[in-house]
């Protein structure tokens, strides 16, 4: 199980997850080279990604940059920025041209996948089949209150490498148990994931 911490940015600042503002020794405490997801809200909200905020620390860490890109330009911008990693929002997997995408860069492209759509996703498959994974933002609660999205989500991490945000490390083997790839974990959080996983780890 791979545990990515993720920060949010909004109004150009690092949030905690009480969103509030906090510095930046989370991040300095992790290893060179380390994955980090960068929710950007500002990008994801206002369209005005942290591109600033992205080549300070891109030489330092992996980032793996969710900021709403709307168009190939900013696909563009946000590698060029640092990302090795980008997520595409669900709302414009029909709008942003993959193969584009393919042509300028071998990084790697993940899409968000809203579990609520799991009725209507089976259309979607010619475009899923396009992404190098998948992210989701939905709770284990949320899954588990209807059977179908618990067999959509078994179906999606089948299909590909998926990535869940959780907030509880006692989750942790509910998601191993449906074949999640990985989860991201709110920075602050993360010491406290990987010290249960290791637990797990030497249970087993």
């Amino acid at each position: 199980m791979e545990l990515i911490p993720l920060i949010t940015l909004k109004k150009r600042t690092i949030l905690d997850t009480d969103q509030k503002t906090t510095d930046t020794k989370e991040i300095k405490q992790l290893k060179e080279d380390e994955k980090i997801y960068v929710l950007d809200q500002d990008g994801i909200e206002k369209d005005k990604p942290n591109l600033c905020l992205f080549q300070n620390i891109s030489s330092k860490y992996g980032l793996w940059i969710d900021s709403r890109p709307i168009d190939l330009g900013d696909v563009v911008d946000s590698f060029m920025a640092g990302a090795a990693s980008i997520t595409i929002r669900k709302n414009l997997w029909d709008k942003l041209d993959i193969k584009e995408i393919r042509e300028i860069t071998e990084n790697n492209v993940f899409f968000e996948i809203d579990i609520k759509d799991a009725d209507q996703m089976h259309e979607k498959d010619y475009i899923l089949d396009q992404a190098d994974g998948f992210v989701i933002f939905n709770d284990k609660d949320f899954i588990d209150s209807d059977n179908k999205y618990s067999v959509f989500l078994k179906s999606i991490c089948g299909k590909n490498k998926t990535y869940a945000y959780e907030s509880k490390p006692e989750n942790i083997n509910y998601w191993k148990n449906k074949g999640a790839h990985g989860l991201l974990i709110d920075i602050e959080k993360i010491e406290g994931f990987k010290k249960r996983w290791q637990m797990m780890q030497k249970s087993q």
